[in-house]
C-alpha cells in the first residue's frame, strides 16, 4: 500500500472512532463497540490499528481512553472517551491536524 492511502487511511480512522465516542455518550465505548461500527459503516480496521487510533487521538487530549480490568472475572477493556477538546474537533470549533473529519 502506498504511504500516501496508508496515512489517508490513519486520518479516516481517527476522525470515526471520534465519531463514534461521540455517538457513544458517556458510557464510552469500548474497542469490540468501535470496531463492530466501524465494520458496519463498510470500513475494516484490525483491533491494533484501532488500539493505534485511539492512543493517537489520546495523546492530541481528543479522547480519554480508561482501562477497566477485572482478573477474576479475566474482562480487560479499553474504553475511549470523548473529550470537550474532542467533541468541539468534531463541531469544527478547533482544526486538528492529522485527523479526516466527515464533511472535511
Amino acid at each position: 500500500m502506498s504511504k500516501l492511502i496508508e496515512v489517508s487511511n490513519e486520518k479516516i480512522l481517527r476522525g470515526l472512532v471520534l465519531e463514534i465516542c461521540d455517538q457513544a455518550g458517556l458510557t464510552g465505548a469500548g474497542m469490540e463497540l468501535i470496531q463492530a461500527a466501524l465494520k458496519a459503516s463498510g470500513f475494516y480496521a484490525a483491533r491494533e490499528d484501532i488500539l493505534n487510533a485511539c492512543k493517537y487521538l489520546e495523546g492530541k487530549e481528543l479522547i480519554k481512553l480508561q482501562q477497566i480490568n477485572n482478573t477474576r472475572l479475566k474482562i480487560f477493556r479499553n474504553i475511549a472517551h470523548l473529550t470537550p477538546k474532542g467533541k468541539d474537533a468534531l463541531d469544527g470549533t478547533i482544526v486538528i491536524e492529522g485527523i479526516e473529519l466527515a464533511g472535511d
